[in-house]
């Protein structure tokens, strides 16, 4: 049973927000001249060697079984490898906007993968606040969906998408699995780092797409923000949450990431928040109220429970 959200966990579920929201328009800075594959890379390549760090800073332990090991590339390939590299392929061709209202169904795979996997009970509270949220999403980017063409290539794009989501949601689940093994998030994920950033040069390597670095002020300082905040912050505050309260809610943060992302577009784009817009982003508020706080009555059983 997944217990009860604590100030820790809000602080985390924050943290995370606020870091992963704002890399929706940092990762704008590394496309162009790298390819997206191989700029996947070099983030993943950069975070493991800073969490490596933290690990041995920490001394957790880096002397992993076989089955760990195994169970870290599949962390590898599936969070920090297929999860990306499918994102930054989209967004050459999908608005942030479509890109985001996909990524924000991991709610609900989240959700079924614990329940499948892990054993954990699904919340009906807790899906109606998704499905609230996600509907908040639908009306803030609908003139992304309305214009989109069904029928066009980028299509292909939005399907990379989908399985991007399902990508993360099952690396969501390894990491859950991972610390109920009694590893730390710090020493699988710098491990998952590792494992994933191995895959993702090697698929580059054999499609021969081009090993390159862009030595601008640009892609060096949006891959530095994407090192630092959105890998090392992000990834330590939200597989941390994972463990805590489980995949299911932890995943609402995904949800909350646009609403971000709209306010540092009105802050550096001149977006301009209409009445409606502000409606959608009060509705995956309350999505997100409702996800993550339990009834008074529900409270007070889990209290009288730990009596």
């Amino acid at each position: 049973m997944v217990s009860q959200i604590t100030r820790g966990d809000f602080a985390l579920f924050v943290i995370t927000v606020l870091a992963w929201g704002t890399t929706w328009f940092v990762i704008l800075g590394q496309l162009g001249v790298v390819h997206p594959v191989v700029s996947v890379g070099w983030r993943f390549l950069l975070a493991s060697l800073i969490v490596f760090g933290i690990c041995i800073t920490r001394t957790d332990r880096l002397v992993l079984t076989l089955s760990e090991h195994a169970f870290c590339v599949l962390l590898g390939l599936f969070l920090f490898c297929l999860n990306y590299g499918l994102f930054y392929t989209a967004s050459l061709s999908l608005t942030t906007g479509l890109i985001s209202i996909v990524f924000s169904t991991m709610v609900f795979w989240n959700a079924l993968g614990a329940r499948l996997f892990l054993g954990q009970p699904l919340d009906s509270r807790s899906l109606l606040g998704g499905v609230v949220g996600v509907f908040g999403l639908l009306i803030l980017f609908r003139t992304d969906l309305l214009a989109f063409d069904w029928q066009s290539e980028n299509s292909l794009a939005l399907i990379f998408c989908l399985l991007g989501t399902l990508s993360a949601s099952s690396g969501n689940l390894v990491s859950a699995t991972l610390q109920k093994r009694q590893l730390t998030v710090w020493n699988s994920t710098a491990f998952g780092m590792m494992y994933g950033t191995l895959l993702t040069f090697g698929f580059a390597l054999i499609n021969d797409l081009e090993i390159q670095f862009h030595w601008t002020t640009l892609y060096v300082g949006s891959l530095l923000y994407l090192v630092i905040v959105g890998s090392v912050i992000a990834f330590g505050s939200y597989l941390t949450l994972i463990g805590r309260i489980g995949p299911g809610p932890a995943a609402y943060a995904t949800v909350m990431f646009p609403v971000v992302a709209i306010i540092v577009s009105v802050l550096f784009e001149g977006y301009q928040l209409t009445l409606l817009a502000l409606a959608a982003v009060g509705l995956v508020v309350v999505g997100n109220w409702l996800a993550l706080s339990k009834p008074k009555d529900r409270k007070s059983a889990c209290r009288a429970c730990r009596r």
